[in-house]
Protein backbone atom coordinates (compact mmCIF):
# COMPACT_ATOMS: atom_id res chain seq x y z
CA UNK A 1 0.00 0.00 0.00
CA UNK A 2 1.28 3.47 -0.83
CA UNK A 3 1.35 6.21 1.79
CA UNK A 4 2.78 9.65 1.03
CA UNK A 5 4.80 8.19 -1.85
CA UNK A 6 6.23 5.33 0.27
CA UNK A 7 5.35 1.63 0.14
CA UNK A 8 4.09 0.48 3.53
CA UNK A 9 5.32 -2.85 4.86
CA UNK A 10 2.95 -5.29 6.51
CA UNK A 11 3.27 -4.58 10.18
CA UNK A 12 1.34 -5.43 13.35
CA UNK A 13 -0.66 -2.79 15.18
CA UNK A 14 1.54 -3.07 18.27
CA UNK A 15 4.72 -2.59 16.26
CA UNK A 16 3.11 0.26 14.32
CA UNK A 17 2.24 2.08 17.52
CA UNK A 18 5.69 1.43 18.93
CA UNK A 19 7.33 2.80 15.81
CA UNK A 20 5.12 5.82 15.31
CA UNK A 21 4.78 7.13 18.87
CA UNK A 22 8.28 8.73 19.21
CA UNK A 23 8.08 10.27 15.76
CA UNK A 24 4.58 11.68 16.29
CA UNK A 25 5.68 13.19 19.57
CA UNK A 26 8.65 14.83 17.85
CA UNK A 27 6.50 16.13 15.02
CA UNK A 28 4.00 17.64 17.46
CA UNK A 29 6.84 19.32 19.34
CA UNK A 30 8.08 20.78 16.07
CA UNK A 31 4.75 22.30 15.02
CA UNK A 32 3.67 23.58 18.46
CA UNK A 33 5.59 26.90 18.10
CA UNK A 34 3.97 27.45 14.71
CA UNK A 35 0.48 26.81 16.06
CA UNK A 36 1.14 29.07 19.04
CA UNK A 37 2.37 31.87 16.77
CA UNK A 38 -0.58 31.52 14.44
CA UNK A 39 -3.05 31.51 17.32
CA UNK A 40 -1.73 34.86 18.51
CA UNK A 41 -2.41 36.50 15.15
CA UNK A 42 -5.70 37.60 13.59
CA UNK A 43 -6.63 34.38 11.86
CA UNK A 44 -4.41 31.58 10.65
CA UNK A 45 -1.10 32.80 9.28
CA UNK A 46 -0.78 31.24 5.83
CA UNK A 47 2.98 31.92 5.60
CA UNK A 48 2.97 31.53 1.82
CA UNK A 49 0.32 31.59 -0.85
CA UNK A 50 -0.31 28.06 -2.04
CA UNK A 51 0.94 27.48 -5.55
CA UNK A 52 2.93 30.70 -5.75
CA UNK A 53 5.61 30.37 -3.10
CA UNK A 54 5.07 34.01 -2.14
CA UNK A 55 5.19 35.05 1.48
CA UNK A 56 2.05 36.39 3.07
CA UNK A 57 1.71 39.74 4.78
CA UNK A 58 2.83 38.06 7.99
CA UNK A 59 5.69 36.40 6.17
CA UNK A 60 7.44 34.61 9.04
CA UNK A 61 5.72 31.23 9.53
CA UNK A 62 4.15 28.87 7.03
CA UNK A 63 0.96 26.97 7.62
CA UNK A 64 1.34 23.48 9.08
CA UNK A 65 1.39 21.16 6.06
CA UNK A 66 0.40 17.57 6.69
CA UNK A 67 2.59 16.47 3.81
CA UNK A 68 5.36 16.74 6.38
CA UNK A 69 3.63 14.18 8.56
CA UNK A 70 3.29 11.83 5.59
CA UNK A 71 7.02 12.15 4.96
CA UNK A 72 7.85 11.32 8.55
CA UNK A 73 5.53 8.30 8.71
CA UNK A 74 6.58 6.95 5.33
CA UNK A 75 10.25 7.25 6.15
CA UNK A 76 9.69 5.63 9.53
CA UNK A 77 7.86 2.61 8.07
CA UNK A 78 10.31 2.11 5.19
CA UNK A 79 13.46 2.04 7.33
CA UNK A 80 14.74 0.49 10.49
CA UNK A 81 15.12 3.99 11.86
CA UNK A 82 14.06 4.44 15.48
CA UNK A 83 14.60 6.67 18.44
CA UNK A 84 17.80 4.80 19.32
CA UNK A 85 19.63 6.11 16.24
CA UNK A 86 18.40 9.66 16.88
CA UNK A 87 16.20 10.08 13.79
CA UNK A 88 13.56 11.80 15.88
CA UNK A 89 16.35 13.82 17.45
CA UNK A 90 16.80 15.50 14.07
CA UNK A 91 19.78 13.70 12.55
CA UNK A 92 18.09 13.32 9.14
CA UNK A 93 15.67 16.25 9.11
CA UNK A 94 17.67 18.27 6.58
CA UNK A 95 17.47 15.37 4.14
CA UNK A 96 13.69 15.08 4.55
CA UNK A 97 12.58 18.67 4.88
CA UNK A 98 11.72 20.65 1.75
CA UNK A 99 10.41 23.83 3.34
CA UNK A 100 9.58 25.63 0.09
CA UNK A 101 8.35 22.48 -1.74
CA UNK A 102 10.55 23.01 -4.79
CA UNK A 103 11.60 19.36 -4.88
CA UNK A 104 14.99 19.85 -3.19
CA UNK A 105 15.49 19.13 0.53
CA UNK A 106 17.28 21.50 2.86
CA UNK A 107 20.62 19.72 2.72
CA UNK A 108 21.02 20.42 -1.02
CA UNK A 109 18.88 23.56 -1.47
CA UNK A 110 21.01 26.67 -0.87
CA UNK A 111 17.89 28.63 0.20
CA UNK A 112 15.05 26.36 1.28
CA UNK A 113 12.84 29.36 2.01
CA UNK A 114 12.59 30.42 -1.63
CA UNK A 115 11.00 28.13 -4.26
CA UNK A 116 12.86 30.04 -6.99
CA UNK A 117 16.20 28.88 -5.56
CA UNK A 118 17.40 25.30 -6.01
CA UNK A 119 20.24 23.47 -7.80
CA UNK A 120 19.94 24.02 -11.54
CA UNK A 121 17.16 26.63 -11.30
CA UNK A 122 17.05 29.26 -14.05
CA UNK A 123 18.61 32.55 -13.00
CA UNK A 124 16.15 35.41 -12.64
CA UNK A 125 17.03 39.06 -12.05
CA UNK A 126 16.54 39.21 -8.28
CA UNK A 127 20.02 39.57 -6.75
CA UNK A 128 19.99 35.92 -5.62
CA UNK A 129 21.97 32.84 -6.56
CA UNK A 130 18.97 30.98 -7.97
CA UNK A 131 20.87 27.94 -9.29
CA UNK A 132 23.02 27.37 -6.17
CA UNK A 133 26.43 27.98 -7.71
CA UNK A 134 29.22 26.71 -5.44
CA UNK A 135 30.67 30.23 -5.20
CA UNK A 136 27.32 32.00 -4.75
CA UNK A 137 27.33 33.85 -8.07
CA UNK A 138 24.06 35.71 -8.66
CA UNK A 139 22.31 36.89 -11.84
CA UNK A 140 24.94 35.59 -14.24
CA UNK A 141 24.00 36.34 -17.84
CA UNK A 142 21.55 39.03 -16.75
CA UNK A 143 23.85 41.88 -15.68
CA UNK A 144 24.68 44.46 -18.38
CA UNK A 145 27.18 47.34 -18.50
CA UNK A 146 26.01 50.28 -16.43
CA UNK A 147 23.99 48.24 -13.93
CA UNK A 148 26.53 49.30 -11.29
CA UNK A 149 28.45 52.55 -11.66
CA UNK A 150 31.46 54.01 -9.87
CA UNK A 151 30.48 57.34 -8.31
CA UNK A 152 33.27 58.35 -5.92
CA UNK A 153 36.95 57.49 -5.49
CA UNK A 154 39.34 58.45 -2.73
CA UNK A 155 42.83 57.58 -3.94
CA UNK A 156 44.97 60.30 -2.33
CA UNK A 157 44.11 60.85 1.32
CA UNK A 158 45.63 63.52 3.51
CA UNK A 159 46.96 60.66 5.64
CA UNK A 160 50.54 59.45 5.10
CA UNK A 161 51.02 56.77 3.94
CA UNK A 162 47.61 56.85 2.33
CA UNK A 163 47.19 53.24 1.09
CA UNK A 164 44.93 51.96 3.87
CA UNK A 165 42.72 55.05 3.63
CA UNK A 166 41.73 54.39 0.00
CA UNK A 167 38.17 53.49 -0.95
CA UNK A 168 35.60 53.87 -3.70
CA UNK A 169 31.82 54.06 -3.90
CA UNK A 170 29.39 52.42 -6.33
CA UNK A 171 25.71 53.04 -7.08
CA UNK A 172 22.90 50.80 -8.33
CA UNK A 173 20.76 52.77 -10.83
CA UNK A 174 18.49 49.79 -11.61
CA UNK A 175 15.16 48.79 -10.07
CA UNK A 176 16.38 45.43 -8.68
CA UNK A 177 18.95 44.56 -6.00
CA UNK A 178 22.38 43.46 -7.24
CA UNK A 179 24.69 41.13 -5.34
CA UNK A 180 28.35 41.78 -6.20
CA UNK A 181 29.59 38.49 -4.75
CA UNK A 182 32.27 36.96 -7.10
CA UNK A 183 32.81 40.28 -8.92
CA UNK A 184 36.38 41.33 -9.68
CA UNK A 185 37.72 44.74 -8.69
CA UNK A 186 40.73 45.34 -10.88
CA UNK A 187 42.81 47.62 -13.05
CA UNK A 188 43.90 46.98 -16.64
CA UNK A 189 45.78 43.75 -17.41
CA UNK A 190 49.53 44.26 -17.08
CA UNK A 191 52.40 42.36 -15.55
CA UNK A 192 51.57 44.07 -12.23
CA UNK A 193 47.77 43.92 -12.42
CA UNK A 194 45.87 44.31 -9.15
CA UNK A 195 42.82 42.07 -8.75
CA UNK A 196 40.54 41.74 -5.73
CA UNK A 197 37.66 39.25 -5.61
CA UNK A 198 34.44 40.01 -3.74
CA UNK A 199 34.09 36.83 -1.68
CA UNK A 200 31.05 37.79 0.42
CA UNK A 201 27.55 39.01 -0.30
CA UNK A 202 27.47 42.74 -1.04
CA UNK A 203 23.86 43.40 -1.96
CA UNK A 204 23.17 46.89 -3.27
CA UNK A 205 19.49 47.85 -3.23
CA UNK A 206 17.88 49.77 -6.09
CA UNK A 207 19.02 53.38 -5.89
CA UNK A 208 21.52 52.46 -3.18
CA UNK A 209 25.25 52.89 -2.60
CA UNK A 210 28.01 50.58 -1.39
CA UNK A 211 31.51 51.50 -0.25
CA UNK A 212 34.52 49.27 -0.93
CA UNK A 213 37.57 49.98 1.21
CA UNK A 214 41.17 48.94 1.40
CA UNK A 215 40.71 48.66 5.19
CA UNK A 216 37.38 47.83 6.83
CA UNK A 217 37.96 49.13 10.36
CA UNK A 218 36.83 52.71 10.96
CA UNK A 219 39.75 53.01 13.39
CA UNK A 220 42.28 52.53 10.59
CA UNK A 221 40.60 53.91 7.43
CA UNK A 222 39.83 57.50 8.42
CA UNK A 223 36.40 56.79 9.90
CA UNK A 224 34.67 55.50 6.76
CA UNK A 225 31.82 53.00 7.19
CA UNK A 226 32.51 50.33 4.59
CA UNK A 227 30.52 47.51 3.05
CA UNK A 228 33.50 45.40 1.98
CA UNK A 229 37.26 45.26 2.51
CA UNK A 230 39.06 44.44 -0.73
CA UNK A 231 42.60 44.54 0.66
CA UNK A 232 44.71 43.66 -2.37
CA UNK A 233 44.02 46.58 -4.68
CA UNK A 234 45.93 49.84 -4.95
CA UNK A 235 44.49 53.09 -6.27
CA UNK A 236 47.52 54.97 -7.55
CA UNK A 237 47.81 58.69 -7.04
CA UNK A 238 47.64 60.85 -10.17
CA UNK A 239 46.48 58.12 -12.60
CA UNK A 240 45.02 54.62 -12.51
CA UNK A 241 42.15 52.46 -13.73
CA UNK A 242 39.27 51.05 -11.66
CA UNK A 243 37.28 48.31 -13.38
CA UNK A 244 34.24 46.35 -12.16
CA UNK A 245 34.27 42.92 -13.81
CA UNK A 246 31.47 40.37 -13.47
CA UNK A 247 31.96 36.99 -15.09
CA UNK A 248 34.23 38.49 -17.76
CA UNK A 249 31.92 41.44 -18.44
CA UNK A 250 33.17 44.97 -17.76
CA UNK A 251 30.17 46.46 -15.98
CA UNK A 252 31.83 49.82 -15.34
CA UNK A 253 35.27 51.42 -15.52
CA UNK A 254 36.89 54.73 -14.69
CA UNK A 255 40.36 55.66 -15.98
CA UNK A 256 41.36 58.79 -14.09
CA UNK A 257 44.47 60.76 -14.99
CA UNK A 258 45.27 64.15 -13.51
CA UNK A 259 47.58 64.86 -16.46
CA UNK A 260 44.79 64.39 -18.98
CA UNK A 261 41.95 66.65 -17.88
CA UNK A 262 40.84 64.91 -14.68
CA UNK A 263 40.44 66.94 -11.47
CA UNK A 264 43.31 66.70 -9.01
CA UNK A 265 41.70 64.97 -6.04
CA UNK A 266 44.09 65.30 -3.11
CA UNK A 267 42.95 65.26 0.54
CA UNK A 268 39.49 64.49 -0.77
CA UNK A 269 37.56 62.26 -3.12
CA UNK A 270 36.95 62.33 -6.84
CA UNK A 271 33.21 63.04 -7.01
CA UNK A 272 30.86 62.16 -9.91
CA UNK A 273 28.26 64.88 -10.39
CA UNK A 274 24.84 63.36 -9.49
CA UNK A 275 23.37 64.82 -12.69
CA UNK A 276 25.83 62.64 -14.63
CA UNK A 277 25.00 59.29 -13.02
CA UNK A 278 23.34 58.13 -16.22
CA UNK A 279 25.96 59.71 -18.48
CA UNK A 280 29.52 58.61 -19.27
CA UNK A 281 31.30 58.37 -15.93
CA UNK A 282 34.62 57.81 -17.72
CA UNK A 283 34.51 61.40 -18.94
CA UNK A 284 36.55 63.80 -16.76
CA UNK A 285 34.07 66.59 -17.49
CA UNK A 286 31.49 64.79 -15.31
CA UNK A 287 33.75 64.72 -12.23
CA UNK A 288 35.06 67.21 -9.69
CA UNK A 289 36.79 67.30 -6.34
CA UNK A 290 34.37 66.73 -3.48
CA UNK A 291 33.06 70.19 -2.56
CA UNK A 292 34.18 71.71 0.73
CA UNK A 293 32.05 71.22 3.80
CA UNK A 294 31.55 67.44 3.52
CA UNK A 295 34.24 65.89 5.70
CA UNK A 296 34.79 62.37 6.95
CA UNK A 297 36.28 61.98 10.48
CA UNK A 298 39.93 62.22 9.42
CA UNK A 299 39.30 65.55 7.64
CA UNK A 300 39.24 64.37 4.01
CA UNK A 301 36.46 65.91 1.92
CA UNK A 302 34.11 63.10 0.81
CA UNK A 303 30.60 61.63 1.01
CA UNK A 304 31.08 57.82 1.17
CA UNK A 305 27.77 55.93 1.05
CA UNK A 306 25.75 59.15 0.81
CA UNK A 307 24.40 61.18 -2.13
CA UNK A 308 27.11 62.96 -4.09
CA UNK A 309 27.46 66.71 -4.06
CA UNK A 310 26.69 68.78 -7.14
CA UNK A 311 29.86 69.83 -8.92
CA UNK A 312 28.47 73.06 -10.33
Amino acid sequence: MLFGGFTMKKISIDVLIEKLTPCLIMWLLMITPTLATNASQDGLNPGRNEGTGNESAYGTMRIVDFRDLAIFIGYWLETDCNAANNFCGGADLDHLYDVDYDGYPSDVDCDDRDPNVFPGAPEIRDGKDNNCDPNGKADEGLIVPGDIIITEILYDSSEVPDGRFEWFEVFNPTDTPINMRTWLLRDQPTSTQDIAVVNDDVIIPPGGFAVFCHTLSVNFNGGVVCDYEYGHLTLENTADELILDFDGLVVDEVWYDENNGWPRATTGSLNLDPNAFLLDNNDPNNWCNSPNGQEIPNGDEATPGAPNMNCW
